[in-house]
């Protein structure tokens, strides 16, 4: 929408601190996407329906791999870290471009809202850091599609490590907003680079599990006197 665009821009300007529809609310719990209670539902999931769900399915595929190919066990850790990797850029680019790509197509700006902003919005509700499992079992079953049709039986090894990705990645930003921020170096800089996405600019820290990504591209959050959050 329109607003979205122009608020984008008068944040840049350094005009107002955040943009509205990015904007954590006094109370950080709630919102909804649908007036209809049922509807409603099915857009909330608590954590550890998704982590089950996904652990339970990656060792199913990945058991149906080893019964219908004869790969090494080289072969197979390589294309699982391959699909690991791959779910971090698949993170940050989805992240980035779709997510926090400000438009003024109602439609992308709906998506946008459904999926992240609402977020956004109430930060802290722990029905909404992870995918619900519906959309959640349609999107990785055409990924697994998708590289079926790319690397064929590879891709029983493949969207396991790409799944694992995943399951790293709503187990973290549950944690991060959840949890205090750890004392841990590593784990503490990805806590306050994700808190600084969320409550001061959310135009740089889109790597959740991994800053890696933010690296390569330059978008790591920065203080006021240009160095790196940490």
């Amino acid at each position: 929408m329109k607003k979205n665009v122009k608020d984008y821009i008068a944040f840049k300007k350094g005009e107002i601190k955040i943009p509205e529809h990015l904007k954590p609310q006094k109370k950080e719990y709630g919102g909804r996407l649908f007036k209809n209670d049922l509807l409603e539902k099915f857009t909330r999931t608590p954590i550890w329906i998704p982590q089950i769900m996904f652990i339970c399915l990656s060792a199913l595929v990945l058991w149906q791999g080893f019964t219908i190919t004869n790969i090494s066990i080289i072969g197979t850790i390589i294309i699982i870290f391959l699909g690991f990797v791959s779910w971090s850029l698949s993170e940050y680019l989805v992240h980035r471009f779709l997510y926090h790509t400000e438009t003024n197509s109602d439609a992308l700006t709906r998506i946008q809202h459904n999926g992240h902003s609402i977020h956004h919005l109430y930060p802290k509700d722990p029905t909404r850091l992870a995918m619900p499992p519906l959309p959640a079992l349609i999107l990785s079953s055409m990924f697994f599609g998708l590289f079926w049709l790319i690397m064929g039986k590879f891709a029983f090894f493949f969207w396991p490590g790409f799944m694992w990705g995943y399951l790293a990645y709503i187990t973290f930003h549950y944690a991060q907003h959840r949890f205090r921020t750890p004392k841990y170096p590593p784990l503490r800089r990805l806590w306050k680079q994700h808190m600084v996405h969320h409550y001061k600019d959310p135009y740089v820290a889109y790597g959740v599990s991994t800053q890696l990504w933010d690296f390569v591209f330059g978008t790591l959050a920065k203080d006021d006197s240009g160095k790196i959050v940490k």
